[in-house]
This record gives structure tokens, C-alpha cells and sequence, in this order.
């Protein structure tokens, strides 16, 4: 390994590194010497990146290849060429090639980044292995010196280059002696790596068979804010709790270790640091201890020497960790370098392509020349042959345009009169539709109000014969209790009698206590029915409870399952007003969207008045009173005569419903409805509907 050493404040200005390039600077001429660091400091008229170790080691592989024959500069004994340029221009004498390869240097703004290392390579070569005119490469390199702003530099390297050699030897070894002096003797003490420190006496406290004490995230955020930077704390326990000790983890870098460093300096000011520990035991204060994880500690008995020993290593001095860090370093970069030279190789290849292809493309070009100007005498053929049909086309086209406007105009007139024609019969299809489709639902609609009276029929049938059932039930119930009755009363009369009679007389007295007996038991039997009367009426009074109950559960439920009202079973709000009615009586009526929404909350207010009540009571038979909509009411009169049948019919239905259902609260009630039938649902109806909503859901749900 060579070496170059330069004074202090040249190697400071260039900041020229050791190489193994710079054994060409052992012995060398001032001249060449000049020339060398003049072409080494500009890159495209600016300084080139001397201190980047692939380019160093760029110019070094190509003085190495020049020098070893790889690479040949002569090609006769007479002409000289540049190996590195492919179309290079012959030269006589060396110092022209020289000046050529210094230009491509400095001057270049298309060659590549290795391409001037190798040239730069090619004048060291061309400099240090013929003899030639310096003067000449001087003479070309005197723009490089003005600017880089070295106008002196010449003549400190001639005068005083062996004395400043010297002098930088003596004053690296003093300054090195120096700083090795200044530097702490701890660094080269065996520590802990990750750097670590060992914080003692924190304060704790003992609650519940335990030592407490302060969390490693509180300590940690304590030091953060006084300008450290800790990456993790870890307080020390034991099996009696929180032993005191704690131990401070830094970055593994040489930051984090002047950050331990700062951190246990300010502890040892004020005398606790470890020493300090160890030195008092007996006469401590309350403040906490602080010291750099040493081999003492790490080799140590406890706690401490427990994690350090689990989580750290120990190394041999700090500089060990940092000549660590440089072999790391230096692998990356051999690492480094080498891509960049397989990337440089590939980027020669690619180049080497473009150019075959750049060749192939110029034959490529001669050939669609040739072939364009061929198609363009083709091409003038076929344009005149064009113009020619173009002209007669054009002639057939005015015709036919002619032609065309006169038969478009003819149809024109055509299509309005068929246009008004079909206009008019739309209309009455329209018409004709609307009344079939009006005949249409009617005639369903009677068919569906007839099938449902008939159901409604058989059912109010069944329900009646099930009440004249239960009416003979208790009709021969109560004759029962008549019976007992009229026996209790006649027992009575005769007890009565049986004792007005002589005591005298035995039969008498034994026809008496029969009586009494029976009317005992005829009294016990009456009571029997009563009691079960009664329990009966309680019983059914608790089961009609129950089923309104449940109805009302079924009800809310129902609210939410069947929102839309689609569905067999539903819930509807009886007495509430149909708007549907009040919109197409408002389209035929042509009322805006405002009138319409108005007009539908009157009639909404008119329903939930209590004071409105258009109903009248009549008889019927003479014995049975009926209520009946009064239809001769003012409101419902001015309704009837002003609005469609189909607004009357809504208003009607709701205040039957109301009337009903609520007649004191006047607000819609909901009531279990049969979409389907349009009738009340009874309980069974509504459970079998929930039941088989149930079971789609439990299906979809596995499926």
C-alpha cells in the first residue's frame, strides 16, 4: 500500500485520499505533478469528483491496462491512436494524443463520467511512460488553473514541496499525539455494546408486598426532554418488586455513544456517577447514579450483570466498534464499485448496440428513400387519375343532390301529415287503453271485493255459531243455577214448615234434617259454580290480556320487518289518510305540488278534530241502533261535490276507521292488517307470518 503525503492545508483544499493510484506520485517531476492535479480538478468546466473512490479507481484500471499492453496506444512506430475514442484521428507525436485526452478532460460536455477517467488515465500514462513537451500540456491545461482558483499552487508545490512534506509528517504525528493525549482513556476501556447506561437509586416505594417505582416510558420521556436521546429504558425487578436500578439504552452508532457520554457526564459533575455508587453506601443522597455499562458491570453478579450479559456484548475499546464500522463501510463500497462496473459494462454493450442498430437504421433510411421517392411518382399517377373521376363524380353528385332535395322535401310534407294522423290516433289509443285498463281493475277489483265478502261471510258464519254455542253453554249454566236456586228456596220453605210442626213429631224431625242435608249440599254446589264462574271470567279476562299483549309486541315488530308494506302481513295505521287519491286528483285538477300538500293537512286537521263528528244514529227493527256516516255534514257534502270519488272514499274510509278504533284520542292507531285480503289479521295469521320470516332468514343465513 502506497502513500502520499501532502502539507495540511493542500490535503485539507484538495482533500486528497490514500490509494493505492497515488504510488505514482512517489517519485515523481513537478511538472508532472502539476499537470496531474490541474486535470484531476476540472470536470466539464467545473471540479471533477476526485474524492469519489470509483473514479479513482476508474483512472488507475486504465493507466494499469495502458502500461500492461491491454490496451495498445501505438499502432505503428510512427502513428499513435486513442484506445478510447472509436473514431480517433492518427497523431505523430505523443504530446498531441496527450493534449487530446487532456481536452476530452476538461473540456468535454458528451463524455461520460468513465470516459474521462479513462482518458485522465491515458495522459498519467502518456506523462509518466514517454518523453514529452510538458510545456505543451500546460499550455492546454491553463484554463483549468484560473478556474479552480489556484494561481499559486504551482509554485508552492516547486519551491516547497519537500519541506512541506516533511513539515505535514511531523505536525500529523504531533496532532495525532495530541488527540490521543486528549482523548479519554475510557475509550479504550472494554464497554458495552449497544452503548449502555446504568442509572441507581431511583426512588421507590413499597405497596401491597411490593417495591414500586417510576416506569421506563416516564424516565425516558423525563431525558428526552432534557436533551438526551435514549431509545429505550429498562427499569430492573426482582421477585420483591422494583429493585432501583434501571438500565439506559442509546443508538448503536457513534452518536448514540456521545449522547451516554453527555448523559453520564452530568451525573459525574455532580458526583454520582459510578465510583461515587460504590464509594458511598452509607451516606447517599435521595439524586439518582449514573455510569457507562463497563466489563465490570457486564461481567458482574445481579440484576444488572444479568440483562447486560442477556442483551449486550462486550467489546474491546470504542475504537473497535468504529473500525467495525469502517470495514462495514469499506465492503459496501468494494460492494458499490463493483455494480458500477458491471452497470459501466452493460451501459458499453447498450452502447455498442445503439450503434450496430444506428448503422442498420442508416441503410434502413437509404432503402425507405428509395422506395419513397418511387412512391411518389406512383403517388402523382394516382392523384391525376383522381382528379379525373373526381370531376366527373362531383358533376353526378350536383344531380343527384338535386334530386334528392326535391323527393326530401315531398317526404317532408308526407311525414307531418302522417305525424298529425298518428298524433290523433295516439290520443285516442291512449284513451282506450286508460278506460280498458280502468274496466280491467274495476272488474278485478269487484271480483276481489266478492271473493272477500264471501270469506268475510263464512267467517262472521263461524264466529256466530261459535257464540250461539257458547251463548247455550251458558244459557244451560245459568238454568242450572236457577234450578239450585228454586231447590235451595223450596228446601227452605219446607224447613221452615218442618219446624213450625210438633217436636213431637219423629218423622218430621227426620224429613227436616234430610232437607237441611240436601240444602247443605245444594248450597255447597251453588257455590262450586260460582267460584268456577268466576275463575273462568279472570281466566279469560288474564288470557284477552295476554293476546292484546301480544298482538301489540307482534305489531311493533311487524313495524320494522315489513317497513314497505309489500308483504302479506303488515301493519296498518287505521285512520290515517290515503294520499295517493289527493295526487291524482291534484294532476286532473292540475294543482301545484304546494296546493296539493296543503289541501292533504286540512283534511288531516279536519280528521284528528274532536269537535268534528259526521256520524248520525239510526234504528233498525225498532230495537237495534246502528251509527252511520252523516252524509249531509257540510264538510263532507263540500268534499263529495268539489273532489273525485277516489279523495271522498279515503276521507270516508279514514273517518269510519277513526271512529272505530279512536274515537276520543282522534289519532291513527296501528292495527295487524291482511294486505292481501284487506282486512284485520287475526294473532295466528301475524305468528305464522313472523315464523316463516324466521325460517327465509335462518335459510339465507346458511346458505
Amino acid at each position: 500500500m502506497y502513500t502520499t503525503i501532502l502539507p495540511h492545508s493542500l490535503s485539507n483544499s484538495f482533500k486528497i485520499p490514500q490509494s493505492r493510484f497515488w504510488f505514482a506520485f512517489l517519485n515523481p517531476s513537478t511538472s508532472n505533478f502539476l499537470e496531474y492535479l490541474r486535470c484531476m480538478m476540472t470536470q466539464r468546466g467545473g471540479k471533477l469528483s476526485h474524492s469519489d473512490p470509483a473514479f479513482r479507481e476508474y483512472i488507475y484500471t486504465s493507466y494499469k491496462d495502458l502500461k500492461e499492453g491491454k490496451v495498445k496506444v501505438k499502432f505503428s512506430e510512427k502513428i499513435l491512436k486513442c484506445p478510447y475514442c472509436r473514431e480517433s484521428r492518427e497523431y505523430t507525436y505523443s504530446e498531441d494524443l496527450c493534449r487530446h485526452a487532456s481536452r476530452i478532460t476538461s473540456e468535454s460536455r458528451s463524455a461520460t463520467y468513465k470516459e474521462k477517467a479513462k482518458h485522465m488515465g491515458l495522459v498519467e500514462f502518456l506523462v509518466r511512460e514517454f518523453d514529452t513537451k510538458i510545456k505543451d500540456i500546460e499550455s492546454t491545461s491553463a484554463n483549468l488553473k484560473e478556474k479552480g482558483n489556484h494561481k499559486g499552487l504551482d509554485e508552492f508545490l516547486e519551491k516547497d514541496f519537500d519541506a512541506k512534506v516533511k513539515d505535514s509528517k511531523s505536525t500529523s504525528k504531533r496532532k495525532s499525539f495530541d488527540l490521543e493525549e486528549k482523548n479519554d482513556m475510557s475509550r479504550e476501556e472494554a464497554i458495552v455494546w449497544p452503548w449502555v447506561c446504568v442509572v441507581a437509586n431511583i426512588p421507590v416505594q413499597y405497596k401491597d408486598g411490593r417495591y414500586t417505582g417510576d416506569s421506563g416510558k416516564k424516565l425516558k420521556d423525563e431525558w428526552i426532554n432534557q436533551g438526551y436521546k435514549p431509545t429505550k429504558v429498562h427499569p430492573l425487578w426482582n421477585r420483591r418488586g422494583h429493585s432501583g436500578f434501571a438500565v439506559v439504552e442509546f443508538a448503536k452508532e457513534m452518536d448514540g455513544f456521545g449522547y451516554a457520554t453527555l448523559f453520564v457526564k452530568d451525573f459525574e459533575v455532580e458526583k454520582h456517577g459510578r465510583k461515587d455508587w460504590y464509594n458511598s453506601k452509607k451516606c447517599k443522597d435521595d439524586k439518582l447514579y449514573a455510569w457507562i455499562a463497563r466489563d465490570e458491570d457486564y461481567n458482574s453478579n445481579g440484576l444488572v450483570g444479568d440483562y447486560l450479559r442477556k442483551h449486550g456484548d462486550l467489546k474491546a475499546a470504542v475504537s473497535q466498534v468504529e473500525k467495525e464500522d469502517e470495514v462495514k463501510d469499506c465492503k459496501l463500497r468494494m460492494g458499490l464499485n463493483k455494480r458500477l462496473e458491471e452497470t459501466e459494462k452493460q451501459s458499453e454493450e447498450i452502447k455498442s448496440e445503439i450503434s450496430r442498430t444506428d448503422d442498420y437504421m442508416a441503410s434502413v433510411r437509404k432503402q425507405n428513400e428509395m422506395l419513397m421517392k418511387d412512391l411518389n411518382m406512383m403517388a402523382e399517377k394516382y392523384n391525376k387519375a383522381h382528379e379525373m373521376m373526381g370531376k366527373k363524380a362531383n358533376e353526378q353528385l350536383k344531380k343527384i343532390s338535386i334530386e334528392h332535395e326535391q323527393s326530401k322535401l315531398q317526404l317532408e310534407e308526407r311525414e307531418k301529415e302522417l305525424r298529425a294522423r298518428e298524433a290523433r290516433n295516439e290520443s285516442e289509443q291512449k284513451k282506450l287503453d286508460n278506460e280498458k285498463k280502468m274496466n280491467e281493475l274495476a272488474i278485478l277489483e269487484q271480483k276481489k271485493a266478492d271473493e272477500r265478502m264471501l270469506k268475510l261471510g263464512d267467517d262472521h258464519k263461524r264466529e256466530k255459531e261459535k257464540l250461539h254455542q257458547k251463548i247455550i253453554e251458558l244459557q244451560k249454566k245459568l238454568d242450572d243455577k236457577q234450578r239450585l236456586e228454586l231447590e235451595i228456596k223450596q228446601l227452605k220453605g219446607a224447613m221452615e214448615v218442618m219446624k213450625h210442626m210438633s217436636d213431637e213429631d219423629a218423622e218430621a224431625k227426620n224429613k227436616l234434617e234430610s232437607t237441611e242435608k240436601d240444602l247443605k249440599e245444594k248450597e255447597e254446589e251453588l257455590e262450586d259454580l260460582e267460584e268456577l264462574n268466576q275463575a273462568l271470567i279472570i281466566k279469560e279476562r288474564l288470557s284477552n290480556d295476554e293476546l292484546q299483549d301480544a298482538r301489540k309486541e307482534l305489531i311493533s315488530d311487524l313495524k320494522e320487518i315489513c317497513g314497505s308494506g309489500r308483504a302479506h302481513i303488515g301493519v296498518k295505521r287505521m285512520g290515517d289518510l290515503d294520499a295517493k287519491p289527493f295526487i291524482v286528483d291534484a294532476k286532473k285538477r292540475c294543482l301545484s305540488r304546494e296546493d296539493t300538500v296543503k289541501f292533504l293537512s286540512m283534511w288531516e286537521d279536519h280528521l284528528r278534530d274532536p269537535s268534528w263528528h259526521p256520524f248520525k244514529v239510526i234504528t233498525i227493527n225498532g230495537d237495534d241502533c246502528k251509527e252511520i256516516l252523516d252524509e249531509e255534514d257540510e264538510k263532507i257534502a263540500r268534499l263529495k261535490a268539489e273532489c273525485d270519488e277516489g279523495v271522498y272514499n279515503a276521507v270516508v274510509t279514514a273517518l269510519k276507521e277513526m271512529n272505530e278504533y279512536n274515537p276520543s284520542g282522534r289519532y291513527p292507531l296501528p292495527e295487524l292488517w291482511n294486505n292481501k285480503q284487506n282486512r284485520k289479521a287475526i294473532l295466528k295469521e301475524g305468528v305464522e307470518f313472523l315464523l316463516k320470516q324466521w325460517k327465509l332468514y335462518k335459510q339465507k343465513k346458511r346458505g
